[in-house]
Parts: C-alpha cells; sequence; structure tokens
C-alpha cells in the first residue's frame, strides 16, 4: 500500500519544545514570528510518501522473544527538500533557520508516524493478524532489517528512496517501522515504546511510569518517576540524598548505586568509573542511569550513615527551657551541613541542638555547582531545599518545650544566602562577582516558612564582606572578639570553601581560596563525608595499617582528617616523597586502608590533596604578607570548622598545611558561626558591632596576585617550611 495524502498540521508549540525555545524566554515570541514565516515555505518543501507491505520475518526471529515469522514492513518519509533547505540555512549563517527546519521536518514525520498507525492496525484487522510488538533498529533487532524492510516494500520504486551500506534511509527524513504479528487478532501493539528506546534525550519521548525499589542499610521503600528521569533525579524528587560533588554531570562518580533487578543500560561514563565485572553486577553511575523498567536498586554504603555535624561542642551543658523565658534560634547554613541551637537569651544556655546534612549538597559539593544549578532553572528547588530542613530544624527544636521564639539569627556565606532567600546567582559567580546584597537581612517566620505552627518570629541573617567572605565568617569574627582585640589574630574556616581573616579592633583583612571538596571527601576515590563508618585516623607502621573510624563503625571510606593522615604517615614512612610521588607499587595501586571494604588511598588522591593543602597555605601566606607583619607578630591562629576542630594539628603542620613557626599558635575553635549566631542572640548591640565588622574589613584578591601564584607553587611541596 502505498499512501501520499496526509492530514497533518505542524505544531508550533512541539516544534519550539524540540529547539528548546521556552515560553517564558524573551526570544520566544521572535522565534514564533520566525517559525510563521517558514511554513507556507515547509509545506511545499515536504512531500510526504509511506509504503506498507506484509512480508516474513524468519530471519530475525532469534532477536526476539515471540516465535512469530511474519511482519508487516513500513517505512514513510517527508523527501530531502527539508534537509537541503535546513542546510542551506546553516551554511548561511541562519542557525536559528536551520533549526527550526530541522524541527519541523521532525514534527511532521511525528504526526505521520501517528496517521500510519490507523492504517497498520486497519490493514492487519483485514487480514485477522494481530500486532505483538513494534520492532526498531537497532534496540530490537539488527540495522539491516531495514534493507528488508526496503526490499519487501519496494521502496525505491514506489518512494524514489535509497539505502546507504550502513542501511541508513536516503533522504535522511526517512523513518522505518516493522510489526511483528501474531494471530490475536485483538491485540495491536502499534505505538513506540519508549522504555525501550536508548535516545534518553530524545525531546519527543514519552514518560511512561517505572517503580524503583530502593534498599539502604537501614530500610526499604518504593518511589515511582518516569523512564526519562535519571534514577539521580528521581531519587532527589523523593528527598533522597545521594552525593554528587560534581552536581549530577557524570564527572565525579560519588552517586554510584547498584542495580539489583530490573533493566537499566550502562553508560559510556560507567566504563570509565566501574570495571567489566562491576557493570556486569550491576553498578551505575546514578545520574548517568535511566530505569528501562521496574528495578530495584540499592544504595552504596557511604550514601548513609549518621553525619558528624560540629554544634555544642559542650554537650554536658544543655539545660532545661524554663516557663516564662525568652528564646531564640541561632543557625549555621554551611554548605556541607546545617546546624542550628535553641537558646536562652538572657543566659545564653543552649536548651537543644539540630544538626542535619544540606540537602543542597544533591546539587552539587560546592558552591559554584549550587550556583550553576540555580542559574540553570533549580533556583526554587534549592530554595525550597534549604528552607525544608531549617523548617524541619525549628519544629524538632521547640517540640514539646513550650516556648515562645523571639528572634533566629543565622549565619551562612553569600552563596548560601542567595540560595535561601531566592536571590539570582547570575552575578555572583562571574567578574566583578557582584551579589544581590551583602547587607544585614531582616524577615520574619511567616515571610521565610509560611505557618508552621510557632509564633511570627523575627529572622536576622548576618551581613557578608564579600561574594566569597560571607556572613559565617562575619559570625565568626564577632564570636572570636576581633572587634575587641589589640593582638593581631588569624581565623581559618577550612570546611568546604577557604575563608581566612587576619586582623584586630584597628584593621581586618579577609581572603577566600578555593580549596575544592578534597577535605570533605570529594576528590578522593574512596573519599566521604564526616558519616560513620568514615576512616578519620591513620597510622603506619611499616606493613601495617591502623585505621579508626567515626563511631568505630566498619571501614566505608575515608574522609578529610583520615586524608591528613594517611598523606602524613606515608611521609613519615618514607614511602612517599616531598613532592608528593609515590613509591612503587603504591603508585599503580594505591595503599590498602581496607582489604575487606576495597579502601584504597591512590596516586591521584594525592594530587588533589597537594591542590587543596597549596590553596590553604597560599591563601594565608598571603594574607600574612598583605598585612605587613610576620609570624612572630600573631598571637594566635583560630581554625574553625569540624574539620578543623577533629584535624590532628601536628600532622596537618607535618604535610605543610600550615608552616611549622606557628604550630603552637594554633587553636582548634569549633563552629564559630555557631557561636556569633547566639552571641548575636544575646547582645544588645550586637547589630551595630557585626555592621563595623564588616566595614572595616578590607577583602585581598587573589585570583591575579602575583604573591599567591608563587607561594602556591612553593606550597605544592609537602614539607613544613
Amino acid at each position: 500500500m502505498k499512501i501520499q495524502e496526509f492530514a497533518v498540521t505542524v505544531s508550533k508549540e512541539r516544534v519550539c519544545h524540540l529547539i528548546d525555545a521556552d515560553p517564558s524566554s524573551e526570544l520566544y515570541e521572535e522565534i514564533l514570528e520566525e517559525l510563521e514565516q517558514m511554513l507556507p515555505i515547509a509545506y511545499e518543501k515536504i512531500q510526504p510518501c509511506a509504503v506498507l507491505e506484509f512480508g516474513d520475518f524468519k530471519d530475525y526471529t532469534s532477536f526476539v522473544k515471540e516465535s512469530s515469522t511474519e511482519a508487516l514492513y513500513e517505512i514513510h518519509s517527508i523527501g530531502s527538500g527539508m534537509s537541503e533547505w535546513s542546510t542551506s540555512l546553516f551554511q548561511e549563517g541562519n542557525y536559528l533557520g536551520g533549526m527550526l527546519a530541522d524541527a519541523i521536518a521532525d514534527d511532521y514525520l511525528f504526526q505521520m508516524d501517528s496517521e500510519i498507525q490507523k492504517i497498520v492496525v486497519q490493514m492487519c484487522r483485514e487480514k485477522k493478524r494481530g500486532i505483538a510488538r513494534r520492532l526498531e533498529a537497532p534496540q530490537d533487532v539488527p540495522m539491516d532489517i531495514q534493507k528488508k524492510a526496503f526490499e519487501v516494500t519496494n521502496a525505491e520504486k514506489e518512494m524514489g528512496l535509497k539505502i546507504k551500506e550502513s542501511y541508513m534511509l536516503d533522504p535522511v527524513k526517512s523513518v522505518c517501522q516493522v510489526y511483528l504479528l501474531d494471530s490475536d487478532h485483538t491485540r495491536f501493539c502499534v505505538e513506540h515504546d519508549c522504555t525501550r528506546c536508548q535516545n534518553y534525550k530524545c525531546k519527543l519521548r514519552k514518560e511512561s511510569s517505572v517503580c524503583v525499589k530502593v534498599k539502604t542499610e537501614e530500610k526499604e521503600y518504593k518511589i515511582y518517576g518516569s523512564t526519562k528521569q535519571t534514577l539521580y533525579e528521581l531519587l532527589l524528587k523523593h528527598g533522597i540524598a545521594i552525593p554528587a560533588v560534581c552536581s549530577g554531570k557524570g564527572l565525579c562518580g560519588k552517586c554510584r548505586i547498584q542495580v539489583l533487578e530490573g533493566e537499566v543500560c550502562p553508560s559510556e561514563e560507567d566504563k570509565r568509573y566501574f570495571t567489566k565485572e562491576e557493570i556486569e553486577k550491576g553498578f551505575r553511575l546514578s545520574c548517568q542511569a535511566y530505569p528501562g523498567t521496574d528495578c530495584t536498586i540499592e544504595l552504596s554504603q557511604n550514601h548513609s550513615g549518621k553525619f558528624f555535624v560540629l554544634a555544642n561542642e559542650d554537650e554536658e551543658k544543655i539545660v532545661a527551657a524554663t516557663p516564662g523565658g525568652e528564646y531564640g534560634i541561632a543557625v549555621d547554613i554551611g554548605t556541607t551541613t546545617v546546624a542550628m541551637m535553641l537558646v536562652e537569651i538572657k543566659t545564653g544556655a543552649v536548651i537543644d541542638v539540630f544538626t542535619a546534612i544540606n540537602p543542597q549538597n544533591v546539587y552539587g559539593a560546592d558552591v559554584i555547582s549550587r550556583m550553576e544549578a540555580s542559574n540553570t532553572g533549580k533556583k526554587e528547588a534549592l530554595k525550597e531545599k534549604i528552607r525544608g530542613i531549617l523548617r524541619e530544624g525549628v519544629t524538632a527544636l521547640l517540640d514539646n518545650k513550650k516556648v515562645s521564639v523571639a528572634r533566629m539569627v543565622i549565619g551562612a556565606n553569600t552563596t548560601m544566602v542567595h540560595l535561601l532567600m531566592g536571590y539570582s546567582c547570575e552575578t555572583l559567580g562571574v567578574a566583578p562577582f557582584k551579589p544581590v546584597t551583602l547587607d544585614t537581612i531582616y524577615t520574619t517566620c511567616g515571610k521565610m516558612f509560611g505557618d508552621i505552627g510557632t509564633n511570627d518570629f523575627e529572622i536576622i541573617l548576618y551581613p557578608g564582606i564579600s561574594a566569597y567572605v560571607g556572613g559565617d565568617i562575619t559570625a565568626g569574627l564577632y564570636a572570636l572578639d576581633f572587634d575587641k582585640r589589640d593582638g593581631i589574630a588569624v581565623l581559618m574556616d577550612l570546611g568546604t570553601n577557604g575563608e581566612m581573616a587576619i586582623g584586630n579592633k584597628d584593621r581586618i583583612m579577609v581572603t577566600s581560596t578555593a580549596m575544592g571538596p578534597a577535605f570533605e571527601g570529594g576528590n578522593i576515590v574512596c573519599g566521604m563525608g564526616s558519616v560513620e563508618g568514615a576512616i578519620s585516623s591513620v597510622k603506619l607502621n611499616k606493613d601495617q595499617v591502623l585505621v579508626e573510624t567515626i563511631g568505630k563503625k566498619p571501614p566505608k571510606g575515608i574522609c578529610g582528617t583520615g586524608v591528613i593522615d594517611v598523606v602524613y604517615e606515608m611521609l613519615r614512612e618514607e614511602i612517599m616523597d616531598e613532592t608528593g610521588h609515590m613509591d612503587s607499587p603504591y603508585f599503580e595501586d594505591g595503599i590498602v586502608l581496607s582489604e575487606e571494604a576495597g579502601i584504597r588511598f591512590y596516586q591521584k588522591d594525592v594530587r588533589a590533596i597537594q591542590l587543596a593543602k597549596a590553596a590553604v597555605r597560599a591563601g594565608f601566606e598571603t594574607l600574612v604578607s598583605k598585612f605587613g607583619v610576620s609570624y612572630e607578630d600573631i598571637e594566635e591562629i583560630y581554625v574553625a570548622g569540624g574539620f578543623g576542630y577533629k584535624m590532628d594539628i601536628q600532622k596537618a603542620v607535618g604535610i605543610g598545611l600550615f608552616p611549622e613557626a606557628c604550630a603552637q599558635k594554633i587553636k582548634a575553635v569549633g563552629n564559630t558561626c555557631l557561636k556569633g549566631a547566639v552571641k548575636y542572640l544575646c547582645r544588645e548591640n550586637a547589630d551595630e558591632v557585626t555592621r563595623q565588622l564588616v566595614k572595616q574589613a578590607e577583602e585581598v584578591p587573589l585570583a591575579n596576585d602575583k604573591t599567591f601564584f608563587e607561594s602556591y607553587m612553593d606550597s605544592m611541596y609537602f614539607t613544613q617550611e
């Protein structure tokens, strides 16, 4: 059968969708106008034709489960006119026109397919045959099935088509379908099955529903989604946090899962991060894994576990709430973690503590990834993620306490403030790095969270100093009395980002250095955050390796403090030199930290630590130099954050993270951001003092600084000087 008449009207909405033209875009109307002008020409160039014919399927039965040996072959095309037009438009530099021409052709072919399906069903009814499956090459049958269809339908004579040695049809805007027939003439499976198609990024892909059973160490539950979503996106949608240092781009290898049942085809990225044996066992990167069917997956062990979040170092000082007292909530929003305290304002006594992982980590481990996610359509999702965990924290802190909150004070870096408030990050991550605001922000519980069953208390966000030195550092300066100090002190907050300040009550200089996530377990092959089971301490004694883990649990990976330890121990045992080069056989195979758990520390991990260590040391050296003082002039060096609190200072000095001359001046001071938030709650003049700290702080940019560059190169060596 040959068909040349089709009742097809090109869908403008679908054409725009195919070229990613969003109706909210400023250019949308301009694109529609161009499309309107092109359509009359397109209809003249389109020459639709389809041919259908029954034939045998004997040579291909081994590729399908069904035993049928009969098929209906169909080929349809719109001719060569649209392809030639599209090519000429691109050659002229009219890229929009070229893309629109391609999209018009694809939409017309798509609608032809729908029209042809009705004819296919009618032909099969008349022949008293049913359709068991619609087959497409190459996912169902080999590509040479198209040559079979070409011959059976006599497409060359009927349509003027050609076929290449690769079995591709010519012209390119031609499509081949094969319908496998059987005796059940009440069933007609004529539609394209998106669940079997490997073109996951197809704009016309239908979102078939799948059920994914998720297993963790603690529990098992079911979630539902679409075959067009990656497992990473599906887990994220259902609030299941999974590491994604690269924000789901397939670059970090951290979002690994194991498919126990079901069909999830391996990706090219999987082949880089897993061995052939691991792929056969079902290991996949969730950000590149599309569930073709219902499936069962198991999350990697380091996706779960209790995360160490530094909040109240003096847990024994937590006291009960007293009726009628005035209370406040202090908050530290870190890139990795969130810590909250319920505090009696009059005394500063801690009533309760709430800690959690920052749920925005599914959009990337660092502020750059989060900014990119915000700028590419995830702004509202990021805002709701952090507001959701804060709501949860407020509810937990006030549970059964029957107290009223006067105010909440939040300290956070500048990016976290923008994401919390829903501000645009478009100017924050590119030169000249302009924040929406660095001022103190005043809002209310009702405006930020809506009705959560509490009184509508005031919320205050600490003022920031610059795009990369935020309110968390202002809070730390206030907590450590920089506004009162006569002597010179240094504050170093070594979390996901390296932020530093030097000064006293008369003068302050600040800077920020790009450490990367290595000290948080990111960019380390077996790295992980500070969860139970993370190796936090390492000792080497010749061939013996002794490790300690957080919570005394079986080893799952290695966190930042363990990373410093293992580098120091390799230096001490002389299995790695000052340049970071590991001796054979460690250079090729890494050093085994846990044979049973398969945890090793590799040469590439050493390089990641070199970069992070050099950035911190060079930032410190530059700040001291710019301030115009020597090591001897510095009275104290405060290292803030959970990483600093658990770090072995002597080993950190031993690998050159800090200068040996300053070793006795270094003090781990815990969560200074949270302490600063508590202090703001309890001091009447806090607003005035913090504004003054920000006003007198001078930022030292490092990007083009010669001192920083020279120090950075010197600091690549693992030496103490």
